[in-house]
This record gives structure tokens, C-alpha cells and sequence, in this order.
């Protein structure tokens, strides 16, 4: 379930058509990681994103925030997965 970080209570809320407006991007990293940024609209002018990883059937929240536009989250959350991706190279 998103959880929205500036109203926590009302994460239960969310119905169906709020979670079909929600965009994922996987990007595979090598031993079976993967990073996924997750943008979703919180209501008018509010937009979450959020970087998660995966290792297996394990995953971490790295990042999130809130944006007012979808294409300002989907370019934080790009940026924040390009940071994960050169961190991971070094």
C-alpha cells in the first residue's frame, strides 16, 4: 500500500482507481537487485515518489518525496535512481 508521507491516515483511503493512476519503473541491477521508483498522484497538485530496493523477497524504502507536478516526481525519482545506480558502480 503507498502510504502518503504528508497524511499518513490517509493511506487507508486508496481505492482502486487512485492506485491504477500509479507508475512503476524497474531497473534490474546484477545479483538479482533491483531498484524501483514508484510515482503516484496523492490528490490535486500532489504527487509522491518513492526508490525502493529489492533482493529477493526483501526490499528497503531508500527515498521518497512530494512533488507538484508528476513529471517533477517522475525527475526526482530518475535522479534519485541514477544516484543509486552510480553509488552501486564506485
Amino acid at each position: 500500500m503507498i502510504l502518503d508521507i504528508e497524511s499518513p491516515s490517509r493511506a487507508t483511503e486508496l481505492d482502486l482507481p487512485e492506485w491504477t493512476a500509479a507508475e512503476i519503473l524497474d531497473t534490474p541491477l546484477s545479483d538479482d537487485l533491483l531498484l524501483r521508483a514508484l510515482v503516484c498522484r496523492l490528490r490535486a497538485g500532489k504527487w509522491q515518489w518513492s526508490i525502493s530496493y529489492f533482493d529477493g523477497d526483501r526490499g528497503e524504502l531508500i527515498s521518497a518525496g512530494v512533488e507538484k507536478s508528476a513529471a517533477t516526481a517522475r525527475l526526482m525519482a530518475a535522479s534519485e535512481i541514477s544516484k543509486c545506480v552510480e553509488n552501486a558502480l564506485e
